[in-house]
């Protein structure tokens, strides 16, 4: 079986580092980007089963990266870690999800799964109604 591609896309290394180890524990092909335009970069030439971006990024933040990763592919599920980000929009503009900063990684991992397993994300904010 083919390993599920992640991209994590945050401008803070350390959260980079963090979010790869966790991931990269349970067997996921991990790649990262530090900012919307390099991911865009990257999503043009790779698929990915899932994208975890930061909202507040320099260059391009994460309500123009949905918007943009939806243009190039409507289907790719991307899951939004945010403090004080527009959660509504950011739901409606095709986020899965939000997890608000500072985050646990156990739940960040499950709802992590629960998007690639192809199940409603089990959150706290959940998916926009």
């Amino acid at each position: 079986m083919e390993k599920k591609r992640i991209l994590i896309v945050d401008d803070e290394e350390m959260i980079r580092a963090l979010l790869f180890q966790a991931f990269k524990f349970f067997g996921y092909e991990i790649e990262t980007a530090e900012n919307g335009a390099e991911a865009i970069k990257q999503i043009t030439m790779k698929t990915y089963d899932l994208i975890i971006t930061d909202y507040m990024m320099p260059k391009m933040d994460g309500l123009e990266l949905i918007q943009r990763i939806k243009m190039l592919n409507p289907s790719t599920p991307v899951l939004v870690v945010t403090s004080d980000g527009p959660e509504c929009e950011l739901l409606k503009s095709g986020a899965l999800a939000c997890i608000k900063k500072p985050f646990n990684i156990s739940e960040l991992q499950k709802i992590s799964q629960d998007i690639l397993d192809g199940r409603p994300p089990s959150t706290p904010t959940g998916k926009y109604e």
